[in-house]
């Protein structure tokens, strides 16, 4: 069991034996989980990526870990299903001050986040580029990676919280949107259906599907903004787009597809640049 955590890259932390058992008073949320729960990394964390890896990493476990369908498919603040913006119909955008309020906070979440993790692995130190590039769990987890993924986790109940008082049944964190091969046209994925897919046919089941962050929407349910967050490392580094390094985007980056797929201008946000609104 240790062995195939460390290969999947679900071990909280390589100085501790105890995998399986009690949290103590300084574990992280996802870590506890995963202390908890051995392996089950979407359940843990809300990543799919992250699953898909330890997937890999474990092709032995394969079949316990499609039995674990991630629950976190998307957190909203209520049944309100999404609708896409189209050349007929687009939704209204946040009044200027509403907007304000929450851009604002979904940056104190993000630093908090990025602040929270910080303390808890490097005394509130930011890492240093070396650190970033280490090898953090298993053969391919760098530090940069294992601190991005945390840090995500990190800022949910935070942004729930905020946005339940803001912005009630008009958000979701990290849902996902599928391409409808047939009609060409993108679709918002239900948590139900996710399970059905990565139960079918594992984590792989998700591959071509999207996940920003933050979605916004205005009140009859259509999205008006949309933000990805990213946690630099080390924290000097400007926020940029990730490219697909492979499939139907190749070489396109993160947020030209969330506009294609979304009809909505998609925005970065970092704990040292916040919103970023250069284009």
């Amino acid at each position: 069991m240790l062995l195939a955590v460390l290969q999947a890259g679900c071990l909280s932390e390589l100085d501790s034996v105890e995998v399986v058992g009690e949290c103590g008073p300084r574990d992280l949320t996802p870590e506890c989980c995963l202390k908890q729960n051995p392996g089950q990394w979407e359940r843990c964390t809300g990543s799919s990526e992250m699953a898909r890896v330890a997937e890999t990493a474990q092709r032995s476990a394969s079949s316990g870990m499609k039995a674990v369908a991630g629950a976190t498919a998307a957190v909203m603040g209520a049944a309100m299903r999404p609708q896409i913006n189209s050349a007929e119909r687009r939704g209204v955008a946040l009044a200027t001050d509403l907007l304000a309020k929450v851009e604002r906070e979904i940056e104190r979440c993000v630093r908090r986040a990025d602040q929270k993790v910080n303390d808890y692995h490097f005394n509130g130190r930011s890492p240093s580029w070396e650190i970033c590039q280490q090898v953090k769990v298993g053969e391919r987890t760098t530090w940069a990676a294992y601190l991005g993924l945390f840090k995500h986790e990190e800022s949910w109940p935070c942004l729930r919280e905020a946005l339940d008082k803001l912005l009630p049944e008009r958000y979701l964190l990290h849902p996902r949107f599928q391409l409808d091969d047939v009609t060409g046209s993108w679709k918002f994925l239900k948590e139900q259906e996710v399970k059905e897919l990565v139960s079918k046919y594992g984590w792989k089941g998700l591959w071509g599907t999207i996940e920003p962050d933050v979605v916004l929407m205005d009140a009859k349910g259509f999205i008006v903004h949309v933000y990805d967050l990213k946690f630099p490392c080390p924290k000097a580094n400007d926020a940029q787009w990730e490219r697909y390094r492979g499939g139907r985007w190749k070489d396109e980056t993160q947020g030209r597809v969330y506009d294609d797929a979304l009809q909505v201008k998609p925005r970065l946000v970092s704990p040292r640049q916040g919103v970023v609104r250069k284009e």
